[in-house]
């Protein structure tokens, strides 16, 4: 039984607001949304009122915000949306650290008959600007917080070559809402990605939010739902939980940048006496999210330290939860320059809204009792 949740970067608790909109929902009797009927006019009165939380968290127009089922589908719905619209071919760039949410449908996008670059990153996971602007694409899409090691792009930055070709920029901001300031990015970006489970919403719910005027295709087509960009029956339970969490992480997002920092440097400080040796991957100065710890054990496998973790009831990850159970090492880490038996040492301790100072210690305790009890190679067997 899991007693300490640190997996927040790949799904946050529901928070009580989230869940009592969720409920509310579900108990008042809705239709669907596309009916003309009275349940019908309800559920449409919800899921409209949902849009316009979510527009007014994130400083956008209610008729910018598609909802969708989560980031995966927000990511896929920006690049082969924004690609299938053009009338020509066009120039895509993603970083090599992107979440495979990204980078996947990316790759695809060359059987369409695009060019697709994929931008190197330095040690730390920084994309360069000025390589950016030597690729000179139609559309960059960008994590603004890496979902592995909690980097964070200069968006201004990458972007401003972009903008100034006329060309398209697509933000993942799934692991920045309510961790880091997103109220406004829509004036610098054109399409960005929101998901409703990394910040404490329920699961099914996420929203791509689309600058008025910005050409799109659908992805899902039969009906007119969403403005015609994401045919199908709107989950508004889900969404109506998503839009609540939405409200009250971004309301948060100022007071909790400062706890969950303190709560990181508890971790850090809490890592390096259970675990000598143990390597941050990234150094203190470097610009990260406040709720995302990652780091690296030598001489031992991240994943067998996942599971020993768990046995003791402590959830943490070694990354992604996407790529979680592959036998090969992080891209992330090896796109760092990591070698292989680094990136498989790998582990993620992920913070968040539920997260107090007696559950990092008892995440450290938890793992200074497992280093006694994995053979870490290297070191003489006891």
């Amino acid at each position: 039984m899991t007693t300490v949740y640190a997996d927040y970067a790949a799904a946050a608790p529901v928070r009580p607001e989230a869940r009592t909109a969720l409920l509310e929902a579900l108990d008042a009797g809705l239709g669907n949304p596309s009916s003309v009927h009275g349940a019908g006019a309800r559920a449409r009165a919800r899921l409209e009122a949902a849009r316009e939380q979510v527009a007014a968290a994130l400083g956008a127009h209610p008729l910018e915000v598609i909802f969708t089922s989560g980031a995966t589908e927000s990511n896929n719905l920006a690049l082969v949306g924004v690609t299938d619209a053009s009338r020509t071919p066009c120039h895509v760039a993603v970083a090599a650290t992107e979440h495979a949410s990204v980078l996947a449908p990316a790759r695809a996008l060359t059987v369409r008959g695009h060019r697709v670059t994929i931008l190197p990153v330095d040690g730390n996971g920084h994309t360069a600007p000025q390589t950016v602007a030597d690729a000179a694409p139609d559309l960059l899409s960008v994590a603004l917080v890496n979902a592995e090691t909690g980097v964070v792009q200069d968006v201004d930055g990458l972007t401003a070559s972009v903008r100034e070709r006329g060309g398209l920029v697509h933000v993942d901001a799934a692991q920045a809402v309510g961790i880091w300031p997103v109220r406004g990015l829509m004036e610098a970006v054109d399409l960005l990605t929101v998901a409703s489970t990394k910040l404490g919403g329920p699961a099914g719910a996420g929203a791509l939010v689309v600058r008025r005027a910005t050409a799109l295709a659908p992805l899902h087509r039969g009906g007119p739902q969403e403005q015609a960009f994401r045919a199908g029956t709107e989950n508004v339970p889900a969404i109506a939980g998503f839009a609540a969490a939405v409200a009250i992480a971004i309301e948060d997002q100022a007071t909790e940048y400062s706890r969950l920092r303190a709560l990181r440097e508890q971790l850090r400080t809490g890592l390096a006496a259970a675990w000598p040796g143990l390597q941050h991957t990234l150094a203190i100065d470097v610009p990260t999210a406040p709720h995302l710890t990652h780091c690296t054990l030598p001489g031992v496998a991240g994943e067998d330290v996942v599971a020993a973790l768990d046995l003791a009831g402590v959830a943490v990850a070694t990354g992604s939860a996407c790529a979680a159970g592959a036998a090969q090492p992080s891209h992330v880490l090896l796109a760092m320059g990591r070698r292989h038996d680094e990136a498989l040492g790998a582990l993620r301790i992920s913070l968040g809204w539920a997260s107090t100072a007696a559950d990092v210690a008892t995440v450290v305790q938890a793992l200074a009792h497992v280093r006694t009890r994995i053979r870490v190679r290297g070191e003489r067997a006891a």
